[in-house]
């Protein structure tokens, strides 16, 4: 198995359980502008890119307003989401390790800011980047870029680098940074995603709870 120096996570979905707290909020979103929301599985294909809500019949000229509508709940439900069970744990013990340990969202810095501050993440993270952080989103690299440029992480040692997400993005951005990518894939996520359509990312390595990355 192989050894990892550098641990650099994704948060929003990752680290924090915000699964059921993101579907919240799309669900709420589409019924204040009177769209009867699809069932979790549908709904979660809608996430990633809001422009694609017109697809549920949300009008183009209402997607901004969408979105200031759920970045209010976002702002106000996400820092207060839990931990994943053992993630606590598993921070703890690769900082134990003298593991380097970096978190990096796609999250915009006023929502991943309260969320960072209210589980106490930075006991951990020497380095932690938001989505507004860096000019491109993922699947770009420039956030894990970036994050092993502050962590002063030399090219010639990026073979020690991983990147932990639960989306095919973080996998893709993962390897377009030439890092090593695990796909975090909980029970909860298990009901929602098709882990066929994450494996065509070659994920390196595949875990369903956090005991299993401190075993690689």
């Amino acid at each position: 198995m192989k050894t990892y120096q550098t641990y650099i996570f994704d948060l929003d979905g990752t680290i924090t359980d915000t699964m059921s707290v993101w579907l919240g909020i799309f669900r709420e979103g589409l019924l204040n502008f009177g769209i009867i929301p699809p069932d979790d599985k549908i709904l979660s294909e809608y996430t990633h890119d809001w422009n694609e809500l017109v697809g549920l019949g949300l009008p183009k000229e209402k997607v901004s307003d969408f979105s200031r509508f759920a970045y209010k709940l976002a702002n106000e439900r996400l820092p207060k989401a839990p931990l994943h069970i053992g993630a606590l744990k598993m921070l703890s013990s690769l900082k134990n390790q003298n593991k380097r340990i970096a978190i990096f969202s796609t999250l915009d810095r006023p929502i991943f800011e309260p969320a960072m501050q209210h589980r106490n993440l930075y006991q951990f993270a020497e380095v932690a980047i938001a989505g507004t952080d860096v000019p491109h989103r993922k699947p770009h690299p420039d956030g894990i870029l970036k994050a092993l440029d502050d962590l002063a992480v030399p090219k010639a040692n990026y073979y020690s680098v991983v990147y932990i997400g639960d989306k095919d993005t973080d996998i893709q951005a993962a390897h377009n940074a030439g890092v090593d990518g695990i796909l975090y894939y909980p029970p909860s996520h298990q009901q929602i995603y098709d882990l066929n359509v994450f494996k065509k990312y070659k994920p390196e390595y595949i875990i369903n709870n956090w005991q299993e990355l401190l075993t690689i």
